[in-house]
């Protein structure tokens, strides 16, 4: 007859091999699963439907560029203010969610359905149905999104970069007004798809010196920028100021500048905006709501050829025209 304790040692060891047992028999995570995990890599064709107009033709890109990360791009041929590469992409339960640079309000959420995405895209307050189907593999990238921080600034700043660095090329620091930040993230798109870096800073309607500075030079040592192609975007009040914040400051000064909105320049200014556009290294622009008064003085100020008022798609392309000159 056993003692006592060798039965509960018994016992014990049974009820042990039970558990163990039935552990072996529950699904475990393997490898298989967590490659299942991983957002379906693919290029993705279809439409995002309007209400009341025909159906926009849409494509997305999903790639694995490297062990670990994923990327993807929406592009909108017959609406490219709308293209964008996420900054930033989740894939959990069959669900694809990318978010727009710069745009909190721009979101792209699709559910998997074999080989479809059916979802939509959020624009601010505004939902549009999205069907997708595999064609094939991912394009490839013309450029990726990753998030900085510049030195002067408040908030994260966004920098736009080719996909292929080899090739030493333009570069722009984009200072956007609080009224001009709704867009950049579209003019950021379209300069970065010519093959331009694009660092674009936190909205603000000022600007000092040490936050010009400090952007040229982190686009100066970013891989892929040409170091003496490196450009200043400003807008607004502090487009005005430009002139004199370069003269204060010379190791701030950028190799070309592209002035948006710029209110008209006083007299006493006029000689410095002069200084500023010999060489050809300026361009003004205005949207068409803007005052006449300002862009006649501008053009008073630097010539008539260095200051464009057109509607947004029209500057675009003269912007993009004008910076495979520099």
């Amino acid at each position: 007859m056993q003692a006592p304790q060798a039965i509960a040692q018994t016992t014990w060891r049974g009820l042990l091999a039970l558990l163990l047992g039935l552990a072996a028999c529950q699904p475990q995570p393997d490898a298989a699963q967590a490659v299942a995990a991983a957002p379906p890599t693919g290029h993705f064709a279809g439409t995002v439907q309007v209400a009341g107009r025909p159906a926009l033709r849409a494509a997305l890109e999903v790639r694995h560029p490297r062990p670990g990360h994923y990327s993807a791009e929406l592009v909108l041929p017959e609406q490219p203010a709308l293209s964008f590469v996420a900054d930033s992409l989740t894939f959990v339960s069959d669900t694809l969610r990318l978010a727009r640079p710069g745009q909190p309000g721009q979101a792209l959420a699709l559910g998997r359905q074999g080989d479809f995405w059916r979802g939509t895209l959020l624009l601010d307050s505004v939902r549009y149905p999205v069907l997708l189907v595999r064609r094939g593999e991912p394009e490839p990238a013309v450029y990726q999104v990753r998030r900085d921080e510049v030195a002067g600034t408040h908030g994260p700043a966004l920098l736009f970069s080719p996909a292929d660095e080899s090739l030493p090329g333009l570069a722009l620091a984009f200072f956007p007004t609080r009224a001009s930040a709704p867009a950049a993230p579209a003019w950021a798109d379209a300069l970065a798809r010519q093959g331009h870096t694009v660092l674009l800073l936190p909205p603000a309607d000022t600007l000092a010196a040490p936050a010009l500075a400090n952007a040229l030079a982190l686009l100066r040592r970013t891989a892929g920028v040409d170091t003496a192609r490196v450009g200043a975007w400003v807008g607004g009040w502090a487009a005005g100021q430009l002139p004199l914040l370069l003269a204060e400051s010379p190791a701030a000064r950028p190799a070309f500048v592209v002035v948006q909105d710029a209110p008209s320049p006083p007299l006493a200014t006029r000689a410095a905006w002069r200084e500023l556009a010999q060489g050809g290294q300026l361009l003004a622009i205005y949207d068409p709501a803007q005052p006449r008064a300002a862009v006649a003085a501008l053009r008073t100020a630097v010539g008539a050829q260095r200051v464009r008022q057109a509607p947004t798609a029209s500057l675009q392309s003269q912007v993009i025209d004008w910076l495979r000159e520099r």
